[in-house]
């Protein structure tokens, strides 16, 4: 079986005929002209339309009212965006925000204004990438400088699984080590100076 092609020639007449398929999967999928992504689901509905013309095992009637095509066409654009959307929401979840606490986790009478700026927003970026144990623990490691014993006491774990999560916090962290070794760098030559 020879895989169905859409030509140019016939772009125009197709998508006018069988967008609305698109449309209507992300209206049914609530993914509203107001979502930030919305141009986005978009364009991946209508490839995926193309996607399922040109793979469907059968003759594409466009003249009949009742096409099968186009309940075929609905269903492949339709598990392809929900399959989107739930990577969207996976993604989000892993991405968790900064703490409410932020400020009283990290106060600001440590350093002087222009230091303890540039380490806020270093911090704010580390913290942006971590989940919200993980930020509990960067916090209590780096800023309180609890040890290991002492956060498995704080945490009722075993500090075999401090250890574990400190490197997976490490590994996430993993590209800010530049940046830090240049600012401690910098601070010990700066207290050498002094």
């Amino acid at each position: 079986m020879t895989k169905r092609r859409l030509t140019p020639e016939k772009e125009a007449a197709f998508f006018e005929q069988y967008a609305g398929i698109v449309y209507g999967a992300m209206k049914r999928l609530e993914i509203l002209r107001t979502h930030p992504d919305y141009e986005d689901y978009a364009q991946h509905g209508l490839m995926k339309l193309v996607e399922a013309y040109e793979t469907y095992p059968e003759t594409v009637d466009h003249t009949n009212s009742r096409n099968p095509f186009a309940g075929y066409a609905y269903q492949r654009v339709r598990w392809h965006l929900l399959d989107l959307l739930r990577k969207a929401q996976k993604k989000t979840e892993h991405e968790t925000g900064l703490p409410e606490t932020f400020d009283t986790l990290y106060p600001d009478d440590q350093s002087p204004v222009e230091d303890s700026q540039v380490e806020r927003e270093l911090v704010r970026s580390m913290l942006s990438l971590l989940t919200e144990t993980e930020q509990r623990y960067l916090v209590d490691l780096v800023l309180h400088q609890l040890t290991s014993t002492e956060m498995a006491e704080k945490y009722g774990v075993i500090r075999k699984t401090v250890y574990t999560r400190r490197k997976k916090i490490g590994h996430k962290l993993r590209h800010f080590l530049p940046v830090l070794k240049n600012e401690t760098g910098q601070a010990q030559q700066g207290g050498e100076q002094r």
